[in-house]
């Protein structure tokens, strides 16, 4: 009959695991916020796009009708869905719109010239007339021979108020300028 020997146990010691919960606290205090920061950051991109396809939309009707205007679904732009930002004009601009008319273009007073987020961050979503107020920029001159779009979005839980969101705008010479980080 063979004995064991008990006292020769192998395993961890509490102090051992006290040591490995401690650095893995450590770890994850630094690497949460590290993630909502690249997170958020990634979330820009949205804006980028966004104001990539209504610069596309408004070249093309300069290119087709002479002028910029605010009319940006007749321009070619496609509505956002399932979207961080508040994007397009500050407001309509109907006398811009009416040189395109007098071009033969299709783009009516009062047509749509802004959308707002879909999405919640923090509970609160981006709105057109908080969009008016942060990116009054975003605008289509009387001549239309020049516009600037803006973005606004919620898109840290800490920053998603209309003095803190993330702010974007992009002209007609492509100048794309990130007005306010929002995060």
């Amino acid at each position: 009959m063979k004995v064991r020997n008990l006292s020769n146990v192998s395993g961890f010691t509490l102090v051992e695991l006290m040591v490995v919960v401690a650095i893995i606290g450590v770890l994850t205090s630094v690497a949460i916020p590290n993630f909502r920061r690249y997170q958020a950051k990634s979330k820009t991109s949205e804006a980028k796009i966004q104001l990539a396809g209504i610069y596309s939309a408004q070249t093309t009707m300069q290119s087709d009708y002479d002028h910029f205007a605010t009319c940006l679904l007749k321009a070619g732009f496609t509505a956002p869905v399932n979207n961080y930002y508040a994007v397009g004009h500050a407001a309509t601009n109907n006398t811009a719109n009416a040189l395109v008319r007098g071009e033969g273009g299709d783009c009516p007073d009062g047509a749509t010239f802004r959308w707002a987020a879909a999405k919640n961050v923090g509970g609160v979503r981006a709105f057109v007339g908080t969009f008016s107020a942060q990116v009054a920029s975003a605008t289509v001159n009387n001549t239309g021979e020049t516009f600037t779009a803006g973005a606004l979005g919620y898109i840290d839980s800490n920053n998603n108020t209309a003095a803190t969101g993330s702010i974007w705008t992009m002209d007609n010479n492509k100048n794309l300028v990130q007005v306010r980080i929002g995060y």
